[in-house]
């Protein structure tokens, strides 16, 4: 790494060309004998191999379909060892990859579903039913895959049957991965994210975003073979995706928790000896403060990985002395910049987020004129370098307000880097609001709330939270003569929206929103408005 002009320049760093199809068969037939999966649910583990037989099989049989490279192929569930399979099967035909949140509402699958247009959908017994409904409305063929054993639908075929069915036309040593003319230009994943306005926007990963993401990590994280991961992060999420493509490529485990819990989790990583904790700041604050944190031995960790929201010192050394782990190691990124660019190495004693990593570049701009700015000076930090998403997927518009005509990348987040070239997070230009890690739009809720009668305006801001990060907060005007409640708001608005966008932070009544004459909310002004 070295600073030029005021640029962090990362170093280089190249991959083949090939697709994460290919980088993920080969390491599967690689460490076929190891533990790839262990079930938190269940107990149950599964091998490389197991793996591998059962995405050969699958991959063939979409093959079979008419499944073509760069055709889309989602995921609605929750955490299930299944996901694997559909991802792996997935990018070895060189079609993309493109997981969906299990918890989204209607409204938010039929935005999703009329970009992605996917041919197949796996889906569980959670979203089955919802998405069973909705894909009957469709214009286009998509087919539904349960990944459960069993299904309540009877139209909806199960992964296990469709494995059984075609086992006998796949061979898993003689399967050979979907090549591609260009890694750089090809689509493997789109993943969702939130952008700064609206519904979700489709992140469009390239093969060689992805493979470049595999290689700086292995490095940077020191994962090696026989390692063993715990992952509780949702799997359809940048974080966890990434995580589970690293850790095939590493020859290491996953040990998969279907839903968070703080005893379960503190007793599996005592159990299978786990030596990678990737967590979220909401997750640190609870092993600062639960009780029996101490209870557990966790000689075993190497790593402790925090990522997704800023992380308060004050909690990371509580929690380093509670767990007696060396270190904590804070990262920064975000999906459109193939989910990381810095990692501290956590021995600092400062909240740093560390150097960038090979393969970017890093500038800090003023807000106002875009003068690159000197290592100390706070702005807007910017990136450029080949982990650069390929775009926002049929969104050429957003695309273009984010990537400028010079390809850099503007995060929307200000910072200073030092001397040494480590980036220091200081607060954020975008609106978005940060709960448990995820993205939360404020522009969506309000559009929520305004469709309620009795409202009149309304804008959504975060309030500071220890556990989460922060929680949506709704001012709201009434229409005249109305006497709308706090409570029917909130029950309106959580209707619409997936949990992480509830108002968790309440509703308070006020006589106007501040606005720009061309109409536009003046949310600086919203922190005075709420405490008034």
């Amino acid at each position: 790494m070295k600073i030029q002009n005021n640029i962090i320049h990362g170093g280089p760093i190249d991959v083949p060309n090939i697709s994460v199809g290919q980088h993920l068969l080969e390491h599967l037939h690689a460490n076929a004998h190891r533990i790839l999966q262990i079930d938190a649910e269940t107990g149950k583990q599964f091998t490389y191999n197991d793996i591998l037989k059962k995405s050969t099989t699958l991959a063939t049989v979409l093959k079979n379909d008419g499944i073509a490279i760069e055709d889309r192929i989602s995921t609605a569930t929750e955490n299930h060892p299944n996901f694997v399979v559909a991802m792996c099967s997935t990018l070895f035909i060189g079609a993309t990859f493109t997981p969906l949140n299990p918890v989204y509402t209607e409204r938010e699958y039929r935005h999703m579903l009329e970009i992605f247009q996917p041919r197949v959908i796996f889906v569980s017994q959670r979203t089955e039913k919802l998405l069973a409904k909705i894909v009957s409305t469709l214009n286009w063929t998509t087919k539904l895959i349960s990944l459960d054993d069993k299904t309540s639908d009877k139209n909806i075929v199960t992964l296990k049957e469709l494995l059984e069915k075609s086992n006998d036309t796949a061979n898993s040593c003689t399967f050979v991965a979907t090549p591609i003319d260009d890694s750089a230009k090809k689509t493997s994943a789109i993943l969702c994210s939130s952008g700064t306005t609206g519904l979700p926007k489709g992140v469009m990963l390239s093969h060689r975003n992805l493979l470049l993401f595999i290689k700086n990590m292995r490095i940077v994280i020191d994962i090696q073979q026989g390692d063993r991961a715990i992952l509780f992060l949702p799997m359809f999420h940048g974080y966890a995706f990434g995580l589970i493509n690293l850790v095939i490529c590493a020859g290491a485990a996953i040990c998969t928790m279907r839903s968070f819990e703080i005893e379960k989790f503190l007793r599996l990583t005592e159990k299978y000896r786990i030596t990678h904790l990737p967590l979220v700041p909401p997750i640190l604050v609870t092993l600062a403060k639960h009780p029996t944190v101490t209870n557990y031995d966790y000689g075993s960790v190497r790593q402790v990985l925090c990522g997704a929201a800023p992380l308060p010192k004050n909690v990371a050394d509580e929690v380093k002395r509670r767990m007696k782990v060396k270190h904590i190691r804070n990262g920064y990124g975000m999906t459109e910049l193939s989910i990381i660019t810095n990692i501290s190495d956590g021995t600092t004693s400062d909240d740093t987020v560390g150097p960038i990593v090979p393969g970017f570049k890093c500038k800090v701009v003023d807000t106002t004129s875009g003068k690159i700015l000197a290592p100390g000076e706070i702005g807007e930090i910017c990136f450029a370098g080949e982990q650069l998403m390929l775009g926002y997927y049929k969104n050429p518009k957003t695309t273009a307000e984010t990537i400028d005509k010079e390809n850099w990348l503007h995060t929307g987040d200000l910072g200073y880097f030092n001397e040494e070239g480590l980036l220091y997070i200081t607060g954020r230009i975008k609106e978005l609001i940060k709960y448990k890690g995820y993205q939360v739009s404020p522009s969506e809720i309000e559009s929520v709330i305004l469709k309620h009668p009795s409202v009149k305006d309304a804008a959504v801001m975060g309030i500071p939270d220890e556990l989460s990060g922060e929680l949506p907060m709704a001012l709201v005007v009434r229409q005249p003569g109305s006497n709308i409640s706090s409570k029917e708001i909130v029950d309106f608005t959580n209707s619409y929206l997936s949990p992480q966008k509830r108002l968790r932070g309440g509703v308070k009544f006020v006589a106007s929103i501040p606005k720009t004459p061309s109409g536009k909310i003046v949310r600086r002004e919203l922190p005075i408005l709420s405490k008034l």
